[in-house]
């Protein structure tokens, strides 16, 4: 029986027509009829108010099909190649403007220091060793360390009955 059949089925033996079950939920009617012949995807959202409306949870009921689950695999798999990208993308940038700015501010402060005292710290090397911390902790998030794997690791664990 599929989730369609199965909202049916709960819907009228609670003794709830489609449009008594959409005015108690707040969901529209065209939105009641498709997911009880399982046209499209339904939102969390609907299946949330009809859920309520029936006293059960249709979250339960709905189990994607195999391909669903393996495309929202691949989607997720997507999003976090991305967000390596976007990471990586950004340490490169900071580490071309660093070797651009710093040797900058090293001439500046080397042309315009009257007195080039050795026991004095140069100015530069403030914003070289803050600057260069940041960078340090952009490239171990963007190669060291692994986006989701502590989240992969903990659903891993769910989904094997571990806790």
């Amino acid at each position: 029986m599929n989730f369609g059949e199965q909202l049916k089925e709960i819907r009228t033996s609670k003794g709830l027509t489609q449009n008594e079950l959409s005015d108690k939920s707040g969901i529209a009617l065209r939105t009641v009829q498709r997911m009880e012949r399982n046209e499209g995807k339904p939102s969390l959202y609907s299946m949330n108010a009809i859920g309520e409306a029936l006293g059960v949870n249709l979250t339960l009921l709905y189990a994607p099909d195999d391909e669903t689950e393996k495309r929202n695999i691949m989607e997720s798999t997507d999003v976090q190649l991305w967000a390596i990208a976007k990471k990586r993308a950004k340490f490169k940038r900071g580490l071309g403007a660093y070797s651009v700015v710093i040797p900058i501010l090293w001439v500046i402060w080397f042309l315009s220091s009257q007195d080039k005292d050795i026991n004095r710290i140069p100015w530069p090397i403030w914003p070289m060793l803050g600057w260069g911390l940041g960078l340090g902790i952009q490239y171990v998030n963007a190669y060291v360390i692994e986006v989701g794997s502590l989240e992969q690791r903990e659903y891993d664990k769910l989904k094997g009955g571990q806790k």
